[in-house]
C-alpha cells in the first residue's frame, strides 16, 4: 500500500476529512466522504474516483490485505481519528471520493425494458439511501434528482445506502415537469405516487412501456401540478386508518410491483 502516517492533525492532507459532524464537503468542493470498511471496498470497487483513505491505525495489517497501490492511505491513530473528524468512530476507515458531474436527464435514452425513478423534494438523507438501496435490488440504476433533494452523496445517505449509491447513475432534474414531458416525448410512461381522486390502486396498473415512477416529499407528497403532469397516478390502498406510508416504504412497494408483478 501507498502508507503515509500523518503525524499531526494540523497536516493539510487530512482536511477532508475534518470537523465531519458539521460540514459537508460534496456541495462546495467536490468531494464526497465514506465511512467504514465495507463503504469504502464498495468506492474502490466503483467506478468512481477514490482521493485517498482514511485508516485507523489499529486496523492497518487489514487494509493492507485490500486496499489497492495506487490509492494514498493516510494512518493515524484511533484517538486522533475521532478528534480529527468531530465524533468518537470505531469503523476504521474513511475515504475521499471525488464526486462525478451529475449529467442532464436529456442524455438518457430509455429502451422498452427501462425503469427510471425521478425524486422530488425527497429531503431525508434516510428515505434517499433506503431509496437508493431499493433501486440498486431491483435493478434500477437510473434516479433523476429534482428539486430540493438531499445531497446524494451525504454522508447519511450513503452510509444508508450500504455503499448501493456507487452503483447508480444520478441525474439532475432541474424542472420536473420539464423532465416529465420530455420522458413522454420518448415513449415513456410516468407514474406518480400519490394519493388523489383520480389515481389508480396499484394493483390496477400494468406495464406497457418504459416506465418513469415519481416519488415526492415525506410531508407533502407531490405538488398537484407535477401529479397533473404525470400519465397516472398511482396509490397504495391502506388498511387499518392507516392514512400514508413512509415515502422509502412506498418507494420499495412500487418498484418492485413495476419491475417484478406488472408485466
Amino acid at each position: 500500500m501507498n502508507v503515509q502516517r500523518i503525524p499531526s492533525l494540523d497536516d493539510r492532507r487530512l482536511e477532508p476529512y475534518r470537523h465531519l459532524r458539521t460540514t459537508n464537503l460534496t456541495r462546495f468542493s467536490g468531494r464526497f466522504i465514506a465511512e467504514s470498511r465495507p463503504l469504502v471496498r464498495r468506492l474502490l470497487a466503483s467506478p468512481l474516483e477514490v482521493e485517498s483513505i482514511l485508516v485507523d491505525e489499529k486496523y492497518l495489517d487489514d487494509a493492507a490485505s485490500w486496499i489497492p497501490n495506487d490509492v494514498e492511505v493516510y494512518v493515524i491513530s484511533s484517538a486522533a481519528v475521532s478528534e480529527l473528524i468531530g465524533f468518537q468512530f470505531h469503523r476504521g476507515y474513511l475515504a475521499c471520493g471525488k464526486r462525478p458531474t451529475e449529467p442532464e436527464w436529456q442524455t438518457r435514452q430509455p429502451d422498452v425494458e427501462w425503469s427510471g425513478v425521478l425524486l422530488v423534494g425527497v429531503q431525508d438523507p434516510e428515505n434517499m439511501g433506503s431509496i437508493f438501496r431499493t433501486c440498486a435490488a431491483l435493478g434500477i440504476q437510473d434516479l433523476f434528482l429534482g428539486p430540493e433533494c438531499v445531497d446524494p452523496y451525504a454522508r447519511r445517505v450513503l452510509r444508508v445506502s450500504m455503499g448501493n449509491a456507487f452503483k447508480l447513475n444520478l441525474f439532475t432534474a432541474r424542472d420536473a415537469i420539464q423532465t416529465i414531458d420530455g420522458f413522454h416525448a420518448q415513449g415513456v410512461e410516468t407514474l406518480a405516487a400519490c394519493l388523489s381522486s383520480s389515481s389508480v390502486e396499484l394493483a390496477q396498473w400494468r406495464r406497457t412501456k418504459p416506465t418513469l415512477i415519481v416519488l415526492g416529499n415525506e410531508a407533502h407528497g407531490l405538488p398537484d401540478e407535477i401529479q397533473r403532469a404525470a400519465n397516472q397516478g398511482v396509490r397504495i390502498d391502506m388498511e387499518l386508518g392507516t392514512d400514508s406510508l413512509n415515502v422509502s416504504v412506498a418507494a420499495a412497494i412500487l418498484l418492485h410491483y413495476v419491475c417484478r408483478l406488472a408485466k
